[in-house]
């Protein structure tokens, strides 16, 4: 690992590069939608039902903390992830069984770095454990609209909404649902959904798409759903780890745990739509008001199942926040700030050099760029106030480069600060990184023998 890499690995993590896109045809576009049936291909409806037997609560209320520590020991066998993630997703799987008494509901965007990080496996998990799960694989966003605009989901005054209605969408490959120009409606239905008191209008009558739901997508989801999910980001599989096969047999082993969820979803259903409306104590700090209405749901829950739960939820809203903070343009100015750090901050760097260095981050966009892609950097850092200019240096020709003094404000305003011991980290790192490069053998050099 080289020096960039070693200081960006301490504040940002990685990101998924968004991949272009043909558009759809217009006959396709302008297809009617009442005659655009839901093909199977595309819509795979699944409830709890399909996939085990319906659940018989238990006598007795389960050990909570024993439940939900049986969960994350379910899911560590068939997917991987960051530790703080197993958490968020454990809590995600109890709130689908109580999400009725909160004034929110909490949705997840699974993503990878990578394609075969086992994303749709993610959400086998997620719907073998979930209460009433719904998943669409790739839906047309009208199929998708079709099947959540259904009559047991209309809202009539004084009318409870139909318990058929309250199921968990799971939506897969859901980058082909948000086509560019295509995508509002849907957008519109399933953002409304993350609010109970939101309704949905299709002519005169309203729909209620209220309910936890997750999304998996080869791409960022649109900013105003993304802005109102917390990021569940897999890792795909070294051969080093023992990742077991997800088969029906193994998912038949839940059963238990389906049981457990139910008994205690409704032993404790009075609890907690008691305090579903207040704010949880301890609540962290820096959040806006749609990641504070993700969190609420899960912090209630991890207080009420107790044990290390409330503070390992604290901790993986906290680092949640950060990962759902992360932007392209905002990853590349941490690069940027790293390059300059890692070179004794020097007053310019040239257009060339900057991108020698940035192909050289792996798991970022830019890493498939040449050093040649300027022009690539200018849309990215214009917000800030990034922009190159020409230089010169002595007697050479001018050459285009970006001036550190530029970037200042933008660090300032958009990154955390360094840490304070970071300046005897790099040196040690440097350090190592000489040393390393006096042992290396020469460039020319074989260690096939000598010539015969």
């Amino acid at each position: 690992m080289n020096l960039t890499r070693k200081y960006l690995s301490k504040f940002l993590p990685a990101f998924t590069q968004r991949p272009n896109h043909q558009p759809k045809k217009a006959a396709e576009r302008n297809r009617p939608r009442a005659h655009l049936p839901v093909q199977p291909s595309q819509t795979i409806p699944e409830t709890k039902e399909s996939i085990l037997p319906a659940p018989k609560p238990l006598d007795t209320p389960p050990n909570p903390v024993e439940m939900l520590d049986s969960i994350t020991r379910f899911l560590r066998q068939y997917i991987i992830c960051e530790d703080y993630q197993y958490t968020l997703l454990a809590l995600w799987i109890v709130h689908t069984w109580c999400f009725r008494h909160f004034p929110t509901a909490v949705y997840l965007e699974i993503r990878s770095i990578d394609s075969e990080s086992a994303k749709t496996l993610c959400l086998r998990l997620l719907a073998t454990l979930c209460n009433s799960p719904w998943i669409a694989t790739g839906a047309h966003w009208r199929s998708v609209i079709d099947n959540l605009l259904t009559s047991d989901r209309r809202v009539m005054p004084g009318k409870p909404l139909g318990s058929a209605s309250l199921r968990t969408i799971l939506l897969d490959d859901c980058h082909h649902t948000f086509a560019p120009s295509e995508r509002q409606p849907v957008l519109a239905l399933l953002n409304s959904g993350s609010q109970a008191a939101c309704t949905y209008i299709d002519g005169l009558a309203r729909y209620s798409a209220f309910g936890p739901k997750a999304f998996a997508s080869n791409t960022r989801l649109p900013r105003s759903l993304d802005s109102r999910c917390l990021p569940i980001v897999l890792r795909r599989k070294r051969p080093a780890d023992v990742i077991a096969r997800f088969t029906p047999d193994a998912a038949a082993s839940a059963a238990v745990l389906l049981r457990s969820l139910e008994s205690w979803s409704a032993a404790n259903s009075a609890a907690l739509a008691k305090v579903a409306c207040q704010t949880p104590a301890r609540f962290p700090a820096g959040m806006t008001a749609r990641k504070q209405d993700c969190a609420e749901p899960l912090l209630h829950i991890a207080d009420r199942i107790g044990g290390s739960w409330p503070e390992r939820a604290r901790a993986a809203i906290v680092a949640g926040l950060r990962l759902a903070n992360d932007s392209m343009a905002i990853e590349l100015l941490a690069d940027i700030r790293g390059i300059f750090y890692l070179k004794e901050d020097p007053a310019y760097l040239s257009t060339k050099d900057l991108l020698a260095a940035l192909i050289n981050v792996d798991h970022r966009p830019w890493s498939a760029w040449s050093t040649c892609s300027g022009r690539r950097l200018g849309p990215l850092l214009h917000p800030f106030g990034g922009s190159s200019r020409s230089l010169h240096k002595g007697s050479s020709p001018s050459f285009k480069g970006y001036l550190r003094e530029t970037f200042l404000d933008a660090w300032d305003r958009y990154l955390p600060p360094i840490p304070a011991d970071w300046p005897e980290t790099r040196a040690r790192m440097k350090k190592d990184a000489e040393a390393a490069a006096a042992e290396a053998p020469p460039p020319n050099s074989s260690t096939l023998g000598p010539e015969r």
